[in-house]
């Protein structure tokens, strides 16, 4: 695997998983509409997430197979044992005009207090002619990074304080997306302390 690392530590893979699961995974999407969603609704971030109780079977085997892929990640990243969670993740749903501001991420995991390392994203948008949308990495002035959410391409990038990111500009189509998290027992080398979600302070759309 082939890690970038301007701006931070990053790669993209095409066509990592099996096309006819993602179909499946798709298909069991709930609808905007249906219950069990957690809805942000603020001016950074207008966005859907659903968890463990809204994922059908081949949900559950993507999740599987993306856990698996952790020695692997461990290796390409330099990273010591990863253990993959899935707080804050699961299914990303993003309906037109929403977005997600530029920000770095939480740094412990609330459920086991492990170190955050890693975010892998997988997208399920078939034909993105979409200009916005794009998840964007940015140093600490700018984008660098440019990615649009098409079907089957996979994004994983490491997390520390400076791995600015976010998709800041509003698509006009339904946006979907599964997201997991890969973590560590031990702090990383530049580790100073626990934090929540940190917003880019020039980067607000």
């Amino acid at each position: 695997m082939n890690v970038t690392s301007d701006p931070f530590p990053h790669l993209v893979v095409e066509g990592w998983w099996s096309a006819e699961l993602l179909q499946a995974v798709l298909a069991e999407f709930p609808d905007p509409a249906a219950p069990g969603w957690k809805r942000y609704d603020g001016d950074r971030e207008r966005k859907l997430e659903g968890a463990q109780r809204l994922w059908g079977p081949r949900t559950w085997d993507l999740l599987d197979e993306i856990r698996q892929r952790g020695p692997e990640l461990a290796e390409a990243f330099g990273l010591p044992d990863l253990h993959m969670e899935t707080v804050g993740g699961g299914y990303h749903l993003i309906e037109p005009g929403g977005l997600l501001d530029v920000h770095y991420d939480f740094n412990r995991s609330p459920r086991t207090g492990r170190f955050r390392r890693l975010n892998l994203l997988v997208y399920l948008n078939e034909d993105w002619q979409d200009p916005g949308g794009h998840l964007e990495l940015w140093d600490a002035e700018k984008r660098v990074v440019d990615i649009a959410p098409e079907f089957n391409r996979t994004a994983v990038f490491a997390t520390s304080d400076r791995s600015w990111h976010g998709h800041p500009h509003p698509a006009q189509r339904v946006r979907r997306s599964v997201a997991a998290y890969f973590y560590t027992r031990e702090p990383p080398p530049d580790y100073v302390g626990d934090h929540s979600t940190v917003w880019h302070a020039g980067a607000s759309s």
